[in-house]
């Protein structure tokens, strides 16, 4: 079915905007946008949409975290998950833009004021620089960890791990979770960890004490460092 802003679900939001969802799934979303002159949202971040704004006619504001970025007719922008931003239209004119979110932004949005020093884990990639002596996991292991709200989870694999997950919590700059994985000679392995996050030159680290929960249930300490994109 061909789509336009008179076929499509129309909601009002901010002061006297509208938006027309083209496109409405978990997975994706299209929307058309349409702000009167002097008009602004509220600024925000979302944990896991990445999403691209581009602009029909006038000229857009964007506030992204502390730069500031014009965007005008014809051109778009690019913004990542978890990158604070604002759209404004300071113009006298109405402002036309097309948003597309990948995944859908609906129940995934987080409004100012944010949280003072607030960690989020979410997309963070970390890999092991030191492990006990009986643990499996090594310097090619990576682990790709996820988060929402005071939610965490996480995939690992590498090295002498073909594959894992762990799933626990984190209260400010403390993590709790339990793990499992397949290592590469066939063993099914289960265990749980208590981690510190630390912070050295702007890099986190996760200094973790754990434990098996199978075979000899040993003890053991380990040290993750992010990985820089």
């Amino acid at each position: 079915m061909k789509k336009s802003k008179e076929n499509s679900e129309q909601y009002k939001w901010g002061t006297n905007c509208c938006g027309w969802h083209l496109v409405q799934s978990e997975n994706l979303s299209v929307i058309e946008e349409l702000m009167p002159a002097h008009t602004s949202e509220e600024k925000h971040y979302h944990n896991f949409s990445q999403q691209f704004f581009y602009v029909l006619n006038g000229s857009a504001i964007f506030e992204l975290e502390k730069e500031i970025v014009e965007v005008k007719k014809g051109e778009g922008i690019h913004i990542y998950p978890q990158i604070a931003h604002q759209i404004k239209n300071e113009e006298s004119t109405e402002l036309e833009f097309i948003v597309i979110s990948q995944p859908t932004t609906r129940g995934d949005r987080i409004n100012e004021p944010f949280a003072k020093n607030k960690l989020n884990l979410n997309g963070k990639k970390f890999k092991s620089i030191s492990n006990s002596n009986n643990g499996e996991v090594s310097p090619t292991t990576l682990f790709e960890y996820r988060q929402k709200g005071n939610v965490i989870w996480a995939t690992y694999q590498g090295g002498g791990v073909l594959f894992g997950t762990l799933s626990g919590r984190i209260e400010q700059q403390h993590l709790t979770f339990t793990y499992q994985h397949q290592n590469t000679i066939g063993d099914f392995k289960t265990g749980k960890c208590e981690s510190i996050i630390k912070i050295e030159d702007g890099t986190l680290i996760l200094e973790e004490k754990w434990q098996w929960t199978c075979d000899d249930y040993s003890k053991g300490e380990s040290v993750l460092k992010e990985l820089k994109q």
